[in-house]
């Protein structure tokens, strides 16, 4: 059996050199080709960053208020249909797209925001999408309202510290893999019950219409349409818990010398009956194993992946003035969030890097900065920070959907006086109502 041996003496007699011939040295001995691939890939990142900003600054944005009336009954599931209709927008980019006009996926930005205690949807899109958000809520709501507004987190300064305002901010991301879904709207639907569907939203909703004035608390969905990639790891999960191998992907190199073979045996038919797979007996026994909670989670992956998908990113900023501002707001909204959790598959948690802190003394030097990024990061409904995960448009339509009326539901928010921000936008068109609704309504 053949020994691989390996020389000492060149490590030692490098050991021994100034540092600066050592690192000579070692450029000089291959590390070159190590440094040149690093000054090759920073400086392709460079250029794509820099093609992507020329191109997003041609790029124009609205930023929409929808209005639902008070006695809404539709469910979750007239706004999963309108998540649905958004997937639309994807369009898949060719490289000289993407690497020389700097193109990219167009985001959207579903978000819910507390005013001092008021309560507003907004929609956040390209110009050119606008239409397509409209009519995706007209179709779902038909008497809804949509107005163009100007930004409502102007009040709010932008460097920190500040004398009168404070301010926490943090991204939610998942506690496991995309694949694992987290609760939806459809385990919160109990048909024998009085009011058969306990609305998710109304404890969250509750928590922000519990604001004093003052006090904002913003919650924001960015969600991009992607393609069905997302899928494969969830599929690969489904095969191993199955006790099935998933065939890999070939790579191009395997599949141009398969060519000639597929080719041969088109033509001769030799080889072009499968044999029947010796593992099939062994998956059959495996399923058979399963535990109920198993099989369960085997089942929701399943259900998970026949739905369309989003990159998502949850991102939440609470501020407020000195002399309201409460960090037990936050506690009340994560207890909300944690109506999501799935502890045998998914659930939401927040990302320490990004997260506004001041538990030890040192991190009292880095929270200004962090909070001046998180709130630049929301105004800009950036995609920095935490990397995205795929929700499916079921979860997403659990985390964001309109309030159901159930008769005297606790619905407070609904009637707090309008505050004075957001206005309608200057020059904007005037607000729409669905053409197909009567104005005598």
């Amino acid at each position: 059996m053949p020994t691989i041996q390996i020389n000492l003496d060149y490590f030692i007699n490098l050991g021994n050199l100034p540092f600066p011939m050592m690192l000579a040295r070692l450029f000089l001995d291959g590390g070159w080709i190590i440094f040149l691939a690093v000054l090759i890939k920073g400086g392709w990142m460079l250029w794509v960053q820099w093609r992507q900003e020329k191109y997003a600054t041609g790029l124009s944005h609205t930023i929409l208020a929808i209005d639902i009336p008070r006695q809404n009954e539709q469910t979750a599931k007239a706004v999963e249909q309108i998540f649905s209709h958004i997937a639309g927008a994807y369009s898949g980019l060719d490289n000289y797209e993407k690497y020389w006009l700097g193109k990219f996926q167009g985001t959207f930005s579903f978000e819910i925001a507390s005013l001092g205690g008021y309560v507003q949807f907004f929609v956040h899109c390209q110009n050119k999408y606008r239409d397509l958000v409209e009519s995706a809520f007209y179709a779902q709501y038909p008497d809804a309202e949509i107005v163009e507004v100007t930004d409502y987190t102007g009040e709010v300064p932008s460097r920190f510290p500040d004398e009168d305002w404070d301010l926490f901010g943090t991204e939610f991301i998942l506690k496991r893999p995309s694949h694992l879904p987290i609760r939806t709207h459809i385990q919160f639907e109990h048909s024998i019950a009085e009011d058969p569907f306990k609305d998710p939203m109304s404890g969250m909703l509750e928590v922000m219409s519990s604001l004093k004035p003052g006090e904002h608390l913003w919650l924001q969905f960015l969600i991009t349409p992607t393609d069905t990639g997302w899928r494969d790891k969830g599929e690969v999960e489904v095969a191993k818990m199955a006790g099935r191998k998933k065939a890999p992907k070939k790579s191009v190199v395997q599949s141009v010398i398969e060519m000639p073979m597929q080719a041969v045996q088109e033509l001769t038919g030799i080889g072009a009956s499968a044999e029947p797979t010796k593992d099939s007996g062994k998956s059959t026994d495996l399923l058979l194993t399963l535990t109920p909670g198993e099989r369960q989670v085997l089942e929701a992956i399943q259900f998970k992946l026949s739905k369309i998908g989003f990159e998502t990113k949850i991102r939440m900023v609470y501020s407020g003035r000195r002399g309201v501002f409460s960090k037990g707001r936050v506690t009340m909204l994560k207890g909300a969030m944690g109506q999501f959790t799935a502890l045998n598959m998914n659930e939401f948690k927040g990302y320490g890097p990004v997260t506004t802190k001041t538990d030890y003394f040192y991190q009292r030097w880095t929270n200004p900065s962090k909070q001046m990024t998180i709130l630049r990061n929301y105004r800009k409904r950036s995609r920095a920070g935490a990397t995205p995960y795929i929700l499916n448009i079921e979860e997403l339509a659990t985390v964001y959907h309109f309030p159901v009326w159930q008769g005297r539901s606790r619905r407070r928010w609904s009637r707090r006086p309008k505050p004075s921000v957001p206005n309608r936008r200057p020059g904007c068109r005037p607000p729409r109502r669905n053409r197909n609704v009567r104005s005598g309504r």
